[in-house]
């Protein structure tokens, strides 16, 4: 069969595959060099912590939290076992799976040397409730000394985020006994800001016809600020090449999807472990390339009046010099709350169903699928308002119920016709015969 566009494998993958076992292989070694080690960091503020010195992620849901959704057997077993010890499904599915890992002893084990991870400290960001529960019973389970950010939904209340900035940053140095630097600070929150406009540029050329990646691929680049962190350099280096290819791709037409018909956003999070979400829409020519929650997720954003979003200003071309504690401080409080719709999409629903519709008109998507996710309501909330918003400027949009990290709460064969019956309203047919059981599978999620 004929394809539509040139398409060829990424070349900055290599460098992605290298990074993400540099980052894990740090992490699980941290303790023989006498690097710290952090619970938390689902959040922001990733250069909040540098200035202690070189620190890596305790995972952002544990260290073994990949391995755990790659494993179906273990993964429900710990999803049962929480909900055993009171934990039911009016909480969050993420929340039942890392605690289940802890009771099972799974949570810190190095599956290969038997030996156990013990962190220095947790710090986390508060942008949904579970965070927050997920932060104090790590806390009460573990023993690990907890402080937890609550992120304030706009500038008004800057001063309240920097405050507790300078709160966590004692409660920091008192559990590690360590003195704070000021010039690491500064480092980090350089890097931080670099990131989050390296990765909205990113964001801005999926609206290129073809898209030059799909939303696959941004979950991937996803895994290594995750794991690695945004305030690193080595982020910044590998997201500058990212960007060059994808620029050079654009230039040329080279698809991310070579069979590409029909453009899709995938809205709420798709799931951590292995299901056809993603990639059961491009048997029809159909892909998704982005959506407000991957865009927003890890960009930095200016709002035009008009709801439209351009890439916000680098960090050196903003009135603000960044050269002492309280400036560096500053500049996250505007980092995160002027130009992180992503924050503000969790904290102010309006944001959030207002971005959407509008993202979608403007990087010229055929239709949103949205996934009704009964274990995630940070990711949820605001779905059927954002469905009314979608149909109101008259973009297609059917939305599906499933769970980001429990298998059990998916039905894939009835996502799969209900994907059926809106890509053919879209007037699409299957590219390869009669639809059946035998996509590839895929993880997604937002890049675990």
């Amino acid at each position: 069969m004929a394809v539509a566009w040139e398409t060829k494998p990424l070349e900055c993958w290599g460098k992605l595959r290298e990074l993400r076992r540099q980052f894990v292989t740090e992490m699980w070694t941290a303790k023989e060099r006498g690097d710290l080690l952090m619970m938390g960091g689902t959040g922001p503020l990733h250069a909040l912590p540098a200035g202690l010195g070189k620190f890596h992620f305790f995972g952002g849901l544990g260290p073994n939290f990949g391995r755990i959704m790659d494993d179906f057997p273990l993964l429900t077993k710990c999803i049962e076992l929480s909900e055993q010890m009171g934990y039911g499904p009016d909480t969050c599915s993420t929340l039942r799976c890392t605690l289940g890992s802890m009771f099972l002893g799974e949570f810190d084990l190095n599956p290969r040397t038997g030996e156990r991870l013990k962190a220095d400290f947790l710090l986390e960001n508060q942008v949904c409730q579970a965070q927050g529960k997920t932060a104090q019973l790590w806390h009460e389970y573990t023993g690990v000394p907890n402080f937890l950010i609550e992120m304030p939904p706009d500038m008004q209340r800057a001063d309240y985020m920097i405050s507790q900035m300078d709160e966590a940053i004692e409660f920091m140095q008192k559990s590690t006994g360590l003195e704070y630097n000021d010039e690491w600070l500064i480092e980090a929150v350089q890097n931080e800001w670099e990131v989050r406009v390296l990765w909205a540029e990113l964001s801005m050329l999926q609206k290129a016809t073809p898209a030059p990646l799909k939303q696959k691929n941004l979950f991937s680049f996803n895994t290594i600020l995750w794991r690695g962190g945004r305030h690193r350099s080595e982020s910044v280096d590998f997201l500058r090449l990212a960007l060059a290819e994808v620029q050079d791709r654009v230039a040329n037409k080279i698809a991310g999807f070579p069979n590409e018909k029909c453009r899709l956003f995938h809205e709420a999070a798709a799931t951590w472990y292995k299901s056809p979400v993603l990639s059961y829409p491009e048997r029809y020519g159909a892909v998704f390339i982005g959506s407000h929650q991957i865009f927003a997720g890890q960009g930095a954003f200016a709002i035009e009046d008009d709801g439209t979003w351009t890439v916000a200003p680098r960090l050196k071309d903003i009135d603000l010099k960044v050269k002492d504690r309280a400036s560096a401080l500053k500049a996250l409080a505007l980092l995160y709350l002027q130009y992180s719709p992503g924050t503000a999409g969790l904290l102010c629903l309006e944001n959030r169903v207002e971005g959407r519709a509008k993202l979608a008109g403007d990087y010229q998507v055929n239709g949103v699928v949205i996934n009704n996710d009964r274990g995630c309501r940070g990711t949820s909330v605001g779905n059927m308002e954002s469905i009314l918003a979608l149909k109101k400027v008259g973009i297609p949009v059917i939305s599906y119920e499933g769970n980001v990290t429990n298998p059990r709460e998916l039905d894939a064969n009835e996502y799969m016709r209900r994907l059926d019956s809106f890509l053919e309203s879209l007037g699409l047919s299957p590219l390869y015969g009669e639809s059946t059981n035998d996509t590839d599978d895929e993880g997604g999620g937002s890049g675990h």
